[in-house]
């Protein structure tokens, strides 16, 4: 194996870099014109919405088959392996939860997703299966949105859209899986838009974690936007791409005073086609079209997940506005930050700047070199090996 831990050190606060390979030749950067991009927030920057499929939808009796055939590779065998997933009511409302592990003994995982409204449930066949072998790993589909978005209020749903309801939902979720896998501790992981939930959790309940994950650490009022829209204008300048920056200077000055969603969209277009959401690719496409072969999502859950994206993203705008002052800076438990280099989403660089700022027992900051805002997808080898060496040993005895 390579050294892809030569910085790790065993100190109480290490940042790690993982170890690219030789560089490959220049890219050619294709300047597409992405139609719907991210719904996003004003504070964390890393939220998704669906993009254009780049291929005709499977026919019912072709994502029976795939999704079963799916379910076929995934499912897990040994008598002391656990797969559930389940509908629990959460702070007044229906919220479902997968749980999956090869082992009952290892230690809980919890992924907050993000968005808001953008569940990695509907993705997780593509990349959570050998995490499980360490880790019973929970998706939590939040309110609203994912599985729960069938037959939802969402005008009713629309007052309870805030981060407090949010974190008061992960800490019940916490308390649910404790109850009901007879566990006293979980790992929490905040992915994007789930970081704000998880460093808030992580901040309020350390009695309830091992430690806090951080993937695509949103930072709120940290200048994330302004450092999206300089990084994006910058490779655009060195890329020589006039349409790009056309549609850039646009929208200068940036951020407005007051948060424009559309203009966010208009930035995060330009920075996918600059590695900013996936290296290497230039769109999202891909990413969005994982929910269609999800085993455990029906075509019905697919498409009101769609709808759900955008009313989760407009109904906690103002919500994460006024939670922008608040990013918790003190932990009692152990702080991991996964994060692609070449984020853009929720750029690397301020997440690496608050990483310094933060106290916690122990504290590591993991360096994916050939990744953005996925890491788990773009480079699931590393990440596996990263979380079973930087997170695992974390696990206080059940």
């Amino acid at each position: 194996m390579d050294s892809i831990f030569a910085n790790a050190g065993r100190s109480r606060h290490a940042t790690i870099r993982l170890a690219p390979a030789a560089a490959s030749g220049r890219r050619v950067l294709a300047r597409l014109v992405l139609a719907a991009a991210v719904a996003c927030t004003g504070v964390d920057a890393g939220a998704q919405a669906a993009e254009p499929a780049s291929h005709p939808p499977l026919s019912a009796a072709a994502r029976a088959h795939v999704t079963g055939r799916i379910a076929d590779l995934q499912r897990l065998h040994a008598p002391e392996a656990i797969e559930r997933l389940e509908a629990v009511a959460i702070g007044g409302t229906q919220q479902w939860l997968s749980i999956r592990g090869a082992n009952r003994a290892n230690p809980v995982l919890l992924f907050i997703h993000g968005g808001p409204g953008s569940p990695m449930l509907p993705t997780a066949w593509a990349w959570q299966r050998p995490l499980e072998d360490y880790f019973t790993v929970v998706q939590w589909d939040q309110r609203g949105v994912g599985k729960n978005a069938v037959g939802a209020d969402h005008a009713a749903l629309a007052p309870t859209m805030t981060l407090e309801r949010h974190v008061l939902d992960a800490e019940a979720v916490v308390e649910h899986l404790r109850r009901s896998l007879g566990v006293g501790k979980v790992f929490v992981m905040g992915y994007s838009w789930g970081s704000t939930v998880g460093t808030h959790l992580a901040a309020r309940r350390p009695d309830l974690l091992h430690a806090y994950v951080g993937i695509g650490q949103a930072v709120p009022d940290s200048g994330s936007e302004r450092v999206l829209y300089e990084e994006t204008v910058a490779r655009a300048q060195a890329a020589g791409d006039a349409q790009a920056l056309a549609e850039l200077r646009a929208l200068a000055p940036y951020p407005p005073p007051r948060f424009s969603l559309a203009g966010a969209l208009a930035v995060r277009k330009w920075a996918r086609v600059y590695d900013g959401g996936w290296y290497g690719k230039d769109d999202l496409s891909l990413f969005f079209a994982l929910p269609e072969w999800a085993p455990e999502y029906t075509p019905e859950d697919v498409a009101a997940q769609a709808r759900a994206t955008r009313w989760a993203t407009q109904s906690l705008e103002d919500a994460l506005r006024r939670a922008a002052d608040s990013a918790p800076r003190r932990f009692e438990v152990p702080v991991v930050l996964l994060m692609g280099r070449h984020d853009l989403h929720t750029p690397y660089v301020v997440a690496q700047r608050w990483f310094g700022t933060i106290e916690a027992p122990t504290k590591r900051f993991v360096t994916f070199e050939r990744s953005a805002h996925f890491p788990m997808l773009e480079e699931p080898g590393r990440f596996l090996v990263t979380m079973v060496r930087e997170v695992l040993p974390l696990a206080e005895p059940r």
